[in-house]
This record gives structure tokens, sequence and C-alpha cells, in this order.
């Protein structure tokens, strides 16, 4: 798994350079010429900076990351720009909620009543008013809901659900 290190940075000791964890110095001290160095390989692929067993520390685009499952740069590089694509999805479904939230709420469907049920079903002989089946029945709106039909015995008929898939939202 590899890991960010929040806290890590490249510090100076007086001429020489160490890779620092917080408060732990974790590398020997390397000479600037091989600071630079690093610095511009590690703009183009991660590099490793100190191996301690299985346990790895890595910079690229100047951030710094662990890992302890002996991958390669190849592998880094795959994981952190993984990371980056989760994190701009994230980014963009939040702005999506966040607009999504800022819009009215939809209008709830109420229950239609019992007795308009009741009616409509005696009205429609509990039968589709398209093609007669009496399997699968369901109630739908003659006006749809979503253009602002009422649950009204007048809005209402009965419908197998093959035909009212058939209607959907049209009039």
């Amino acid at each position: 798994m590899l890991r960010e290190i929040k806290h890590g940075a490249l510090v100076r000791r007086g001429r020489r350079w160490r890779f620092a964890d917080g408060d732990r110095v974790l590398a020997p001290a390397w000479p600037a010429r091989r600071i630079r160095a690093l610095e511009r390989a590690q703009q183009i692929e991660p590099v490793a900076l100190v191996r301690d067993g299985r346990r790895c520390t890595w910079v690229f685009e100047g951030r710094f990351y662990w890992e302890d499952d002996e991958l390669g740069a190849r592998d880094v590089l795959a994981l952190i720009r993984e990371r980056e694509r989760l994190a701009r999805r994230r980014l963009e479904r939040a702005h999506a909620t966040l607009a999504r939230d800022g819009d009215p709420p939809a209008p709830r469907r109420e229950r239609i009543a019992a007795d308009v049920r009741r009616a409509v079903f005696e009205r429609d002989a509990g039968r589709c008013v398209e093609c007669g089946s009496d399997f699968d029945i369901q109630y739908d709106h003659v006006i749809p809901f979503s253009a602002g039909g009422a649950a009204t015995t007048e809005n209402l008929q009965v419908l197998c659900a093959g035909c009212n898939k058939r209607k959907g939202d049209s009039l």
C-alpha cells in the first residue's frame, strides 16, 4: 500500500541534505549535486529515496510517499495517478451534489388514496385499459405526475406493467 508522508521534506544540514519525516531524519546525508539530480528526476518519475528493510520512501512531483510492498517506480506512479483520478472524481461528485442541493427539491409523489384507487379499479373493471390484461396491473397517471398530473379519479387509469412501461411519462 502506498501512503503519502504529509510532513516529509529534504532538509539541509550544513552543506549536505537529508530526508526527514517530521522530526525523524531517515536518510544519509547527500551532497547538493545529488539533490539537484534527484529534484530533476522526481519531476519525471517516482524516485526511491530510502530503503529500510521492506519499507521504501519515494519522492515524486515534490511529494513524499512510503510503501512496504517492494513496488517499483512504475507501480508507484500508477498508484499516485489512480489516487489523483479518484480525488478528481470525488470533487466532481461533491460539486454535482452541491449544484443539485441548491435546486429546490422535486415534488414528492403522494400515495394514491384508497377510495380513489378503488373507484378507478371499479371503473376500469380491474383490467388494463389498453390491452385488457388483468395481470400485473398498475395505476397510471393520464397526465404524468412529472408534468403536474394529480392523483384523482379523472387522471388515473389501470394499465398492465407492459403497457405502462411503453407509455412512460408521455400523454
